[in-house]
């Protein structure tokens, strides 16, 4: 039923509230058992209502817990029409019916409700994952920022360098640099030394002469040291040293 047959259903339900208030009462709590075929009695007091949206009108009052709840516990199990007078009664197979419809449409509301929260918590579960997502959205922004930033200050300060005559370099390019002299050095360490000719810029260059074999045989002389003072040293009588000697004492067998 779209939403202009639903306003027109209400529409139609609230002319019977005011044409037949016995039938229909306002008060949700004064709702009374309809009788049989009171259908028939609202298109012969009523013609000028459409026939469609009186049986779908019907149908609404009929199919409410009020009506359900009128027709399990109302007293007397009268049945009334328009007027208000009681007609028929209501059977015990009628209000067993009534019992599971009304258990039903508890039901139903129940699941709507358990629909309802788990809807909302859905959807606040939902509101603080966008919450979180636009957070992080801006924590981005701002370090994409200060990166763009930190960008531009290594490149002002690379071309400073550059107009100074130096050749700026990266970490990377330096850890690269370092490793590749490492490697070199390996390398030339693992080759053993190399000769003088073999060595850059060593070639054509005369080798120092062997020095003379030493003579073992005489003593080495030690260079007399220049001194300051050609004055001749007076011969001066050396001091007397008088030397004690030194008693031993011999421990006898028996201290041994």
């Amino acid at each position: 039923m779209s939403q202009t047959d639903k306003r027109a259903v209400h529409a139609l339900h609230a002319l019977l509230i005011q044409r037949f208030p016995n039938a229909f009462p306002k008060d949700y709590n004064a709702i009374r058992p309809l009788k049989i075929d009171v259908y028939a009695d609202l298109i012969a007091r009523a013609p000028d209502l459409d026939p469609v949206l009186l049986r779908r009108a019907l149908a609404n009052h009929t199919q409410r817990d009020g009506y359900l709840l009128a027709l399990i516990h109302g007293r007397g199990d009268h049945r009334y029409d328009l007027d208000g007078q009681p007609v028929g009664t209501v059977t015990p197979e009628e209000r067993a019916e009534a019992q599971k419809r009304l258990d039903a449409s508890t039901q139903r509301g129940q699941d709507r409700a358990e629909r309802v929260r788990t809807h909302k918590e859905r959807e606040e579960q939902r509101k603080k994952q966008r919450e979180i997502e636009r957070k992080n959205r801006e924590a981005k922004a701002v370090r994409k920022a200060e990166h763009e930033r930190v960008q531009q200050e290594i490149t002002a300060r690379k071309a400073a360098l550059i107009a100074q005559g130096i050749t700026p370099e990266s970490r990377s390019e330096r850890k690269h640099r370092l490793a590749r002299e490492v490697a070199e050095r390996a390398a030339r360490k693992a080759q053993g030394p190399r000769l003088a000719s073999e060595r850059p810029g060593g070639q054509g260059l005369p080798r120092p002469a062997p020095r003379p074999p030493r003579d073992l045989t005489r003593p080495a002389q030690r260079p007399e040291r220049p001194t300051d003072r050609d004055e001749p040293t007076p011969d001066r009588p050396l001091p007397p040293v008088a030397f004690r000697k030194k008693r031993r004492v011999v421990p006898s067998p028996d201290e041994r």
